[in-house]
């Protein structure tokens, strides 16, 4: 099978493997679209090498369809599925407090062992998510980043009528502003790139350039002297 293999500071190579191994407990996925999140890029620019073992598969960001599946799991052969990239052990301080996405010995897929940049992946049962056939492939690939901006929503509260400042357009802050404008907020994106101010105006945001404009000017003529009720800082 083809894979993007990372091999230390910029130099990821495609390269044909034999198709992984699977565990007693994972389900074989055949990927259909894998993102690019941040982390990968930092792994990619050499950041995070005292991290990762070479070489290395990255990618979490995915969506594909079960292709072999275990017995006692909740997907079977024809699903389509994302994966939540954080395994856990359950037994330190962290997991014992609930605390599980920082636990001291986490598996994060991708990260500390192998991702989805390859054609056929093998991941635990139960880190699975299935997704309607009806959902497109590259849509189905944002569902890990899009899970980020609904736990935000969640965490915040956001209420119809909020007034809401998202500090940062890229694709994590533009999710985070889309998703409290869905749940009824009005929404500012403060961001410096004019790529992403083009692409949030796009998407209907008033939008403000911190280099050009006082944020703090702005929202106090908007608000009245009020102040927002949120920021985002992404």
């Amino acid at each position: 099978m083809k894979a993007s293999v990372y091999l230390g500071n910029e130099q990821v190579e495609l390269r044909d493997l034999d198709p992984p191994e699977k565990g007693s407990d994972e389900v074989t996925i055949q990927v259909a679209r894998a993102g690019i999140c941040g982390t990968d890029l930092h792994i990619y620019l050499g950041h995070m090498d005292e991290r990762v073992d070479m070489p290395l598969v990255m990618g979490h960001e995915m969506c594909g369809e079960v292709v072999e599946t275990v017995q006692g799991s909740d997907v079977r052969v024809g699903d389509r599925v994302v994966v939540e990239p954080t395994v856990w052990c359950g037994r330190c301080a962290a997991c014992r407090r609930g605390h599980g996405h920082i636990c001291q010995n986490l598996n994060f897929l991708g990260i500390d062992s192998s991702g989805a940049f390859q054609q056929f992946w093998n991941v635990p049962s139960d880190r699975l998510h299935k997704i309607p056939k009806s959902l497109g492939d590259d849509a189905g690939a944002l569902i890990e980043p899009l899970a980020v901006a609904v736990h935000d929503m969640r965490r915040a509260g956001v209420e119809l009528g909020d007034r809401a400042v998202v500090v940062g357009g890229g694709p994590i802050g533009m999710l985070v502003a889309m998703m409290a404008r869905l749940d009824g907020a009005e929404v500012v994106i403060s961001e410096v790139n004019p790529f992403r101010l083009k692409k949030a105006k796009e998407l209907g945001f008033d939008t403000v350039d911190p280099t050009t404009d006082d944020l703090k000017e702005y929202v106090e003529n908007w608000t009245d002297g009020a102040g927002v009720d949120l920021v985002f800082e992404v």
